[in-house]
Order: C-alpha cells, then structure tokens, then sequence
C-alpha cells in the first residue's frame, strides 16, 4: 500500500503536501499530553460520578472496570481525532494504533497490566521510589532491543520496530507469570524465531504464537496463559472490533479474521453438542482479549500468511476446525495457539513447495522453447542447402 498520492505533483510538492509539519506534530503532541493529564486528573472523581448518575438512572451499580472502560474509551476516541490524518497517511501505524487500544482496554477491564513487586536491590538503589515494575513494558522494551540486534546483524541496516512493539504487548498481555523471565525469554524467542525459523527467506511461524507456544511446553510450571484467565466485557470488545475491523478492512486482511469468526461461531455449537456445556459457554471466548490479539494480529500476520486470498480464508477456517479438533480430541486449554503453530506452518511449507514446483516447471518450459528456437534456423539453413545442391 503507498503512502503517496498519485497526481500530476513533483515529487518534493507531494511529500510536502501530505507530510505533515513540524508545528502541526508539535500540537498534535501537546494535546495528546493534556488530553493524558486530563485523563488522570478526572478519571476517578468523574468515574464516581458517572457511576452513581447511572445507578440512579437504570439502578444497576456500574462496576468500577466498566467506568474504567468508558473512561479508556473517551480517552483513545479524543486522541484518534488528534491523530487520525496522521494514522490515515501512514499505514504502517495502524496496527500498533490497534494493538495499543486493545492493551489500553483490556487493562482497564481485566488489569493485564499487572505489576510486579521490584526485587529488594532495586528499591534499595532507589531509595524506594521503584517499588514494583511491569513486566509488560519491560517485554516491550526486550523486543524492541533484539529486534535492532538482530536486525541490524542479518540485514545490515536498522528494522522497522513495527514488529518488535506488537510481540512485545502481544507476550506481555497474554504470558502470566509470577517471575519475569518468562516474558523477556518469550519476547527474545518470538523476535529470533523471525530470523532464524526461515525458509526461502519467509519465516513460516507467527512469532508470537511461536513464542506463546514455546514457553507454554518449555515452562509449564512457571508460566499459564492469559486463555483461561480473563473474564469478558461487551463495550470494551464493541470498540476494539470497530476499529479493528476498520483497519483489517483499509489493510485488506479484514476477510481472514471474518472466516476465522465465521467458523468458530458454528464448531461452538458442535462443541457444545459433544461436550454438554452450555453453547454461551463455547462462544465466550470472542469476547476475551487474548481473542482480539488472536484474529487480528496472529492469524492475520501478513509475513506468515499464505499469499493467495482464497487460502487465506481456507487456513482461516482450517485453524478454527484445528482448534475444535485440539479442544475435543485433546481436551486442549491452549488449542487456538496449537491449532495455528501447527496449521499456519503447514500451509506455509505447501505454498512455498508449490510455488518452487511451478518455478521449476516454468525454468524447464523455457528452457525447452529455447532449445526448439535455436534449432528452427538451422533446420531451415539445411533445406536451403539441400535445395540448391538440388537445382545445381
């Protein structure tokens, strides 16, 4: 997708045009930073109000997470009128744009966001102003870090971290752990395995399901998933599918996550049948946030999906069948991640082996046509030949 408008423009007048100005990001940036203080300024007196407004209103008592919620979601709806030309111009900050709204939400719902207690040395060093550390942003930080080593090691040139910020919130959001190192390793593992797990210069593994997956087999004993863990909100998951489905459509990978949710909607009802648990039971997953990061982060990978558009949908559909087939057959908890570590890689391998086939083919075919070409002129210099010993 390109960025820059096609038109009669030279290419100077274009890139000023649609790049916006240093005093415009400068406002743009000092709004963000009042809109966050305002935030924090109001959040709980307002919150308190709004709750007790609403209790007499419908006299249903709001729960502080929900206030929360629409807290959260004022907040990120005034900051996407700040940015949204912005977000608009640049494709490439759409995802990270997403993947920061559903943290946001989800911490303000199910407190993803968990703190750890800050070992004794460092509050000690810091004469207790560090008294705890969130493992997440520390994930982040570790991504970001071995995705510039990396990086920079095999391609000679510093990467794009759009990557790196999405793995890091996707294994700080969905590993849970009472240590740390389990989220840094998975975070290293999931950006290595982009390098290192390649074939034919594709890496056939989402890293973070790779990485999710690992730690899970690796470290059972110190590391669960967020999968059984969060409960479930509708406002928060209403905003994140608006605006995800906003981006996968502009994007245009919204049809992958539409076939996933197109088939897991009916294998609920089949589970349900085969299992006896209530069908409500079967379709509530949808609604967690290790889902959201699911359908529009690691089935939608664009570097770890097939090409074809109709196979898209095929491994879509065949990674929900998969994780009806693990949740039955195996009384899988983690199926949705074994059911794309193992179907993602296969349809990747098939599609690289057909197209090396058809590579092949296409060489030989030429290579033929070649050969019958250079033989026609000298086929037809020997009848000429033998032509005029004929009339001679």
């Amino acid at each position: 997708m390109n960025a820059v408008p096609s038109g009669g423009l030279g290419s100077s007048e274009t890139a000023r045009r649609i790049q916006p100005s240093g005093s415009a990001l400068a406002l743009r940036a000092a709004t963000t930073a009042g809109l966050i203080a305002a935030y924090y300024w109001v959040r709980d007196p307002l919150g308190g109000w709004f709750g007790a407004w609403y209790g007499r209103l419908c006299g249903v008592t709001l729960e502080r997470t929900d206030t929360g919620v629409i807290a959260v979601s004022l907040l990120l709806a005034a900051l996407l009128v700040v940015w949204w030309k912005v977000i608009l111009r640049e494709p490439k900050l759409q995802a990270p744009v997403l993947i920061t709204v559903i943290l946001a939400l989800s911490d303000a719902k199910f407190h993803v966001l968990e703190n750890h207690p800050a070992p004794l040395w460092l509050v000690s060093q810091t004469d207790g102003v560090v008294m705890g550390y969130s493992p997440t942003f520390l994930t982040i930080a570790v991504t970001v870090l071995t995705e510039l080593l990396i990086g920079r090691f095999f391609w000679g040139k510093w990467p794009n971290l759009t990557s790196a910020y999405i793995s890091g919130i996707s294994a700080g959001i969905l590993i849970k752990s009472s240590v740390l190192w389990p989220f840094l390793l998975c975070g290293s593992i999931s950006i290595t395995s982009k390098y290192v797990l390649r074939i034919y210069n594709r890496h056939i593994w989402n890293p973070t399901n790779f990485g999710v997956t690992m730690m899970l087999f690796l470290a059972p004993q110190h590391v669960a998933s967020l999968t059984v863990q969060a409960a479930n909100n509708g406002l928060a998951v209403a905003v994140i599918w608006v605006l995800g489905g906003m981006i996968m459509y502009k994007l245009g990978r919204f049809h992958i996550p539409l076939a996933f949710v197109a088939t897991f909607i009916p294998l609920a009802f089949l589970r349900s049948g085969v299992t006896g648990h209530p069908w409500q039971a079967e379709i509530a997953p949808i609604t967690s946030p290790m889902f959201q990061l699911y359908i529009f982060f690691m089935i939608t990978d664009p570097q770890t999906t097939t090409r074809a558009k109709w196979s898209q949908v095929l491994v879509a559909m065949l990674v929900a069948v998969m994780e009806t087939v693990c949740r039955l057959a195996f009384k899988d908890v983690h199926s949705l991640y074994h059911a794309l570590f193992t179907v993602g890689p296969a349809a990747n391998l098939i599609e690289i082996a057909a197209g090396r086939l058809r590579a092949r083919r296409a060489s030989a075919n030429t290579a033929r046509v070649a050969e019958v070409a250079s033989t026609v002129p000298l086929r037809a210099g020997e009848v000429a030949g033998a032509l005029q010993k004929g009339l001679g």
